[in-house]
């Protein structure tokens, strides 16, 4: 019991101050549906789209999370690079957001970043991170946006 304490304890330890990079090799990217105005997130913008916290875009278009299954290491990797959360607190975090009065927030859950792509780009509000490895694969179906000012592959990328 006492040896499962302490896997449980470095679990926490290890994916609290990771970060995304050291989570998929190569790093994630922000991917939104062609459409959308947006060309740049900082980080906490992204982490509030996330929660649902914000849930529509500068022109008003909803917002809507196409995110990996919660067991995969892809979603597991955001939610403790960018949202700071365990994918309990998660799944918490976003079914109280009835409870405080807000509309519930809309998630597509998909098995790859191709389904992720092909998702977002079906869907005017819709954003998903997926991994840059990913990025040639999909093609201009979707369009890439920076994350604080930053590209992929620039220093101080924050994926």
């Amino acid at each position: 019991m006492l040896k499962h304490r302490w896997s449980i304890l470095f679990f926490f330890l290890f994916f609290g101050f990771t970060t995304q990079a050291q989570c998929i090799p190569g790093g994630m990217v922000v991917v939104v549906n062609k459409s959308n105005s947006v060309e740049s997130l900082s980080l906490a913008q992204l982490r509030k789209l996330i929660l649902g916290d914000v849930r529509s875009w500068q022109d008003h278009k909803q917002a809507s999370f196409v995110a990996r299954d919660p067991s995969t290491k892809d979603f597991q990797c955001v939610l403790s690079s960018i949202v700071r959360q365990s994918v309990a607190d998660y799944h918490r975090y976003v079914i109280n957001a009835e409870f405080r009065g807000d509309e519930p927030m809309s998630i597509k859950v998909v098995d790859s970043d191709a389904s992720a792509a092909r998702a977002v780009s079906g869907l005017p509000g819709a954003f998903a991170v997926i991994e840059a490895s990913s990025v040639s694969a999909v093609g201009t179906a979707v369009k890439v946006v920076r994350i604080d000012g930053k590209e992929l592959g620039q220093p101080g990328y924050p994926l």
